[in-house]
Order: structure tokens, then sequence, then C-alpha cells
């Protein structure tokens, strides 16, 4: 005969709920771990979007600053480009 109830033990709906947790408790903990994930991926396409943005700003200012001033004007443009750069 069967046992059904929430004293039943295992078989019962007691341990049919518990069993339901767990399951619960993996799907959640999953899905937190992708989300971690995103986030940590989201974070490094910023930081070399950023970088990009720097180096595309000295190497621009770079070249308008030694077609205006020569070599000096070169040096002093790429610290100015890389510089304004990185603020976007």
């Amino acid at each position: 005969m069967a046992q059904y109830g929430i004293g039943a033990g295992a078989g019962g709906l007691t341990g049919y709920g518990i069993g339901q947790q767990e399951e619960a408790m993996g799907i959640l903990s999953q899905s937190a771990n992708a989300e971690q994930e995103r986030n940590m991926a989201n974070k490094a396409a910023k930081q070399q979007a950023k970088a990009g943005n720097a180096q595309l700003g000295s190497t621009l200012g770079s070249m308008a600053g030694y077609a205006i001033g020569g070599p000096i004007g070169g040096m002093v443009g790429g610290l100015i480009g890389g510089g304004l750069g990185s603020l976007f």
C-alpha cells in the first residue's frame, strides 16, 4: 500500500518537494553563473573599446601634429590625441 502525505518519507510529498527545490536551486545557480560571465565579457569589451579609442586618438593626433609642427608636433599631437581618445 502506497503512503502519501507529509510524513510519508522520500516517496511522499516531502521528498517530491525537496527534489523540486534542489532542481530549482541548480537552475538558479546556472543562471547566476551565466549572468556573471556575461558581465565579465561586457566589461572586457568596454575596456577594449576604450583602449582602441585611445590608440586611434594617439595616431590621428600624431599625424595632425606632424603635419603642422614636424616631429615635435607629432609627439605633442600623439600625447594630446591619446589623452582625448581615452575619454571617449
